[in-house]
């Protein structure tokens, strides 16, 4: 698989949608659209494709347990470095009276072990600063169990099974938030936005792209119609908008992914370096949005070092791109490069 730019762009357009929902007033101005959940569900859908290509690439080369083996040790080098090492130091942290509003230093086996989103159906704690971990237990339960089926599927029978994903992702979504009164965040309450992204690998591995892509056109202004409705014209409590908001969301991003994948001014936006570098680190603002810019504040009072107050939000943008871009410099590079063993 060659290094496609333009999907790290579309990376930066996804964290760049989280950080605005976290971080202006909710409703207001640049943040009118639900932009956090937008910005996540792209994520899935990209996660969705990109694993999926690699499992089908990996189905061709050798036995299921090899190909197993491989994926989920470069999965573990490429997620697992400085997720722990940031949780390792809340802990320590902790011992110095430098705490977040957060139920890990009650609760820390829930975020030890990626079962952040079961806490979150569980206690519906929103305020938590580690609350968007919760999609990151949702990626790392969908790469335990999706290449079972990516890898032992037949071509024949994947199709089948994608779109099986697509409803049942829905019809879960249903079950899970209005019979057992849970928050719709569970993974296989996301499982259809993952499957969305397969299904654009799937067909563009079995030389259907130029079918897909017709499709893609014919229904993209219905599409798009229907999101914005979603967006706009429902809140969170409709029944409408917690069933199919993902699944408009996820079309959209799959046109967004095709488009990006062609050879066309879109891709040529999304490859610009500033925004291949932001998507570079997307994993580790994402990882440190809500914390690095909190302790850092706290930590610069103790001492006390004065903070400008400036507009927009600058003084934490630029922490937590610092801190980023030296976690991605000096601790992910590193520890990526290793993935050439596997």
């Amino acid at each position: 698989m060659k290094y496609i730019p333009a999907l790290d762009g579309v990376r930066a357009l996804a964290i760049l949608l989280v950080l605005v929902y976290h971080w202006f007033p909710e409703g207001q101005g640049i943040n009118v659209m639900p932009n956090g959940p937008i910005g996540v569900t792209l994520f899935f859908v990209l996660s969705g494709y990109l694993i999926s290509n690699i499992l089908m690439e990996q189905q061709t080369l050798g036995s299921f347990a090899r190909s197993f083996k491989n994926f989920v040790a470069r999965r573990a080098l490429r997620i697992f470095p400085i997720y722990f090492l940031l949780l390792g130091l809340l802990w320590v942290l902790n011992r110095f009276s430098v705490v977040l509003n957060t139920d890990f230093y009650l609760h820390p086996g829930y975020y030890w072990s990626y079962l952040v989103n079961y806490w979150i159906e569980v206690n519906r704690n929103w305020a938590d600063a580690l609350s968007p971990y919760w999609s990151l237990s949702v990626e790392e339960q969908f790469y335990l169990i999706w290449p079972f089926f990516m890898l032992l599927l037949s071509i024949r029978y994947r199709s089948f099974f994608l779109w099986f994903m697509v409803v049942f992702g829905v019809l879960f979504r249903y079950y899970s938030i209005h019979v057992l009164g849970g928050q719709g965040v569970s993974m296989l309450s996301c499982v259809d936005t993952f499957a969305w992204g397969a299904l654009l690998a799937h067909y563009n591995r079995a030389g259907k792209s130029m079918e897909f892509g017709r499709w893609v056109k014919r229904l993209s202004i219905p599409i798009v119609f229907c999101f914005l409705m979603l967006c706009v014209m429902h809140h969170d409590g409709d029944l409408v908008r917690q069933l199919f908001f993902r699944s408009f969301t996820s079309m959209v991003s799959v046109g967004l992914l095709y488009y990006a994948l062609q050879d066309g001014i879109l891709a040529r936006c999304f490859a610009v370096s500033p925004l291949c570098l932001i998507g570079q680190m997307s994993y580790g603002l994402y990882l440190y949005h809500m914390v690095v810019p909190d302790l850092f504040f706290q930590l610069a009072s103790r001492l006390g070092i004065p903070v400008p107050e400036l507009p927009f939000q600058l003084v934490p943008i630029a922490v937590l791109g610092l801190t980023a871009y030296l976690s991605y410099r000096l601790i992910e590079r590193p520890i990526q490069s290793l993935k050439r063993y596997f």
